[in-house]
């Protein structure tokens, strides 16, 4: 069995006709779902995009202990773990942040990996490009001059990374007994920079600003400017999806949907809108960014058009992955294979799933209520921060003079092996991007089967201490470190 895992980033389930939107066009998502199990009840785990990767890559959960950082070097990789099995390992990715300090060394244990420049703030172009105007808030220097190479549809990044991954597939479909091959498109992750026809396409009549990239937090738009900014990012979802055909196209030229498992994720969604929010900041993790569209083919069409309702999380890829290479994960995993799920071997495979923001609000769901809790100590304290790598998150890194680092094993999952322990004071969560929402505010309890917007709040009702019970059990099955009970005020 060959193994194909596509990551578009930010992807909202709530755009996708797939999941019932009616006005973005996706007809190539739509036309995996037919050959897929669409999954309605995945969830994120660790947030943003390099702790989700480290979940997927590493099978373990990532916030408890650390924020964004580097693989540790008790991880045992993805694709090394798949290399060592035999199969040949590839990456394609446009996601510059696996090539900088903080994140790099995701791509290392590939055999071969493809890296395609210009997103967002890689730093790429340096000859000075023209800048629009006006611009309506975020556009950052090193995108504007990355954006002037953007001439053509072909020149954007969607484009060059799914036609790439077209490419690696006409070349080697045939040439290895098995393969992985991962690929990490960063679109439609921000900015929602899209050229024509998509830029127009579903806001014709907009005459303002150059408006691609929303400033993160509680933004203050007019509805014109809303209506705006979900139209540029869901041109930037059916430009994404356009390219995706070519990979389709490769995979039935080449008969691969009979011995291939196609895996099609995201990490996390982004707000536009929802609760006030935008992009992804450490406010509560409400449905919109936390509740994911997921789709598997498996080979030979097992289970194709099927509808899975059972709770899957993003740890839950790395022993799907595993299994469909016929291993088993080779350290402590906190996954289980969603295969069971698809030739019905099994109902259900978990009963909750935990996510958060290291030193944010903490989450967990059992698929039909989401409980938010914040911190309950006025301080958001105790807090630690565990790691071997000290590139972890370089640009809101803790100065190790002002603190008291430890080593010992702290870490069930390290494998006995010693973990640096640093504490993390109040005035450090600056550095590590969390605003006063993420320390101190409200708990949330939604209904989600019966309240999917999430209108009516249950915290505080009698409801809410079973989902507090919940919560500390999800954090004791993982080994969770006891200060993150004491700070979220559970029973430990």
């Amino acid at each position: 069995m060959n193994v194909i895992c596509i990551l578009l980033d930010s992807l909202n389930r709530h755009f996708l006709p797939a999941y019932g939107n009616e006005w973005v066009q996706t007809p190539n998502l739509d036309r995996l779902a037919e050959r897929s199990v669409t999954f309605t009840n995945n969830y994120i785990g660790s947030m943003p995009c390099m702790p989700t990767r480290r979940d997927l890559w590493a099978g373990t959960l990532e916030f408890p202990w650390r924020p964004w950082g580097s693989l540790e070097p008790y991880d045992h990789p993805l694709p090394r773990v798949c290399k060592q099995a035999g199969a040949m390992t590839m990456l394609v990715s446009d996601h510059y942040h696996l090539w900088e300090a903080g994140g790099e060394n995701y791509h290392a244990d590939f055999e071969g990996w493809e890296f395609i420049r210009g997103h967002e703030n890689d730093p790429w172009a340096t000859e000075p490009a023209p800048r629009p105007e006006p611009v309506k808030d975020i556009l950052s220097p090193r995108y504007q001059r990355n954006m002037a190479r953007m001439v053509r549809e072909e020149d954007y990044l969607s484009p060059r990374t799914l036609k790439a991954t077209a490419d690696w597939l006409e070349a080697n479909h045939h040439a290895h007994d098995r393969f992985f091959l991962m690929v990490d498109e960063f679109d439609p992750h921000e900015p929602f920079h899209v050229p024509p026809p998509y830029d127009t396409m579903y806001d014709p009549d907009w005459d303002g600003p150059f408006f691609v990239w929303e400033a993160y937090g509680r933004g203050e738009y007019t509805e014109a400017e809303l209506r705006h900014i979900r139209a540029q990012y869901a041109g930037k979802v059916t430009m994404t999806d356009r390219w995706l055909g070519r990979v389709l196209d490769r995979m039935d030229d080449f008969g691969l949907w009979d011995n291939t498992l196609l895996i099609l994720m995201t990490d996390h969604g982004h707000f536009l809108g929802e609760h006030g929010w935008f992009g992804k900041p450490t406010c509560p993790q409400f449905e919109a960014i936390a509740h994911r569209p997921l789709l598997i083919h498996a080979p030979g069409d097992v289970g194709s058009g099927m509808r899975c309702d059972a709770l899957t999380t993003t740890v839950d890829f790395y022993p799907t992955i595993l299994e469909g290479f016929e291993l088993e994960p080779p350290g402590l995993c906190h996954g289980r294979s969603m295969l069971p799920l698809i030739d019905r071997r099994a109902e259900r495979i978990r009963d909750h799933a935990l996510y958060g923001w290291f030193g944010s609000h903490m989450q967990v769901t059992d698929g039909r209520r989401t409980y938010l809790r914040s911190a309950q100590t006025p301080d958001n304290g105790p807090l630690y921060l565990y790691t071997n790598r000290w590139s972890t998150a370089p640009w809101w890194r803790i100065p190790l003079p002002d603190s008291r680092l430890e080593i010992g094993d702290f870490i069930p999952h390290a494998n006995g092996m010693p973990v640096g322990r640093m504490p993390v004071a109040p005035d450090d969560m600056r550095r590590l991007h969390c605003a006063p929402e993420a320390v101190t505010g409200d708990n949330y309890l939604f209904d989600i089967e019966q309240d999917p917007n999430e209108t009516t709040n249950l915290a505080g009702t009698v409801l809410e201490q079973e989902y507090e019970a919940l919560m500390a059990s999800a954090l004791r099955e993982i080994g969770a470190p006891d200060e993150q009970f004491v700070r979220m005020g559970l029973d430990g």
